[in-house]
This record gives C-alpha cells, sequence and structure tokens, in this order.
C-alpha cells in the first residue's frame, strides 16, 4: 500500500470505497488478480460507473471473460466499440444503466461562522 500511495498520491484524492469497489469487481465479477494485471494500478484513476463496469458488463455479456483489461479500459468509447464489435449505442445504453456517482470522499463541509 506504501508504494501504491509513493508512486501514485492522486489516488487519494479519490474516494476510499470508490478504489474499495473497483477492486472487489475485478476480484469477485471479473476474476482477475489486480496485482498480475498489466494496468493496474493505472486502473483506479477510471470512473467504476461510467468506464469500468459498462465495458467490462458489455464485455461478460458478449461471453468474454478471459479480457484483457488494458485493452477494454484504455481506448476512447469509439476506439473501445470497434475494437470489441460493439455499437456505440450499446454502450451508451449500458452507462445509463447506472446512475454516476462522484469518486470523492467528502472528508469536511465548510459551515460559516455564525
Amino acid at each position: 500500500m506504501r508504494n501504491l500511495i509513493k508512486r501514485h498520491p492522486d489516488l487519494l484524492l479519490k474516494s476510499y470505497a470508490s478504489m474499495e469497489a473497483k477492486i472487489n469487481y475485478i476480484k469477485r465479477n471479473l476474476n482477475k488478480q489486480c496485482h498480475k494485471e498489466r494496468i493496474f494500478p493505472l486502473l483506479l484513476h477510471f470512473n467504476y460507473s461510467t468506464h469500468i463496469w459498462p465495458r467490462c458488463e458489455l464485455l461478460l455479456s458478449q461471453g468474454n471473460k478471459h479480457f484483457d483489461l488494458e485493452q477494454a479500459l484504455v481506448d476512447n468509447d469509439i476506439d473501445f466499440c470497434k475494437k470489441f464489435n460493439f455499437d456505440l449505442s450499446q454502450l451508451e445504453a449500458k452507462k445509463k444503466e447506472r446512475k454516476f456517482i462522484e469518486e470523492k470522499d467528502k472528508l469536511w463541509v465548510y459551515v460559516p461562522a455564525v
């Protein structure tokens, strides 16, 4: 964990719950080990609800269980759809299934002095 924080301090700007959700999804739903993925820990920069989940779910629904996470996550939406033979409308529909969640913790709230 210390090396991860030293190499990618900007991950601390995002939510711990978000990081945990991404890792759990990759481990449990995709049956992949994060430390063996070439794109780890950089995949933690992607938004879970608008980037990781929709793409991986489309690939899983296609029956593709052994896809490379780097190929699935790095490209923009158009290149992803071309690479894996999806319509852009399919990806957009999958994105709308999940509500966008801003992945930042609210550590404190400003309250003006009374």
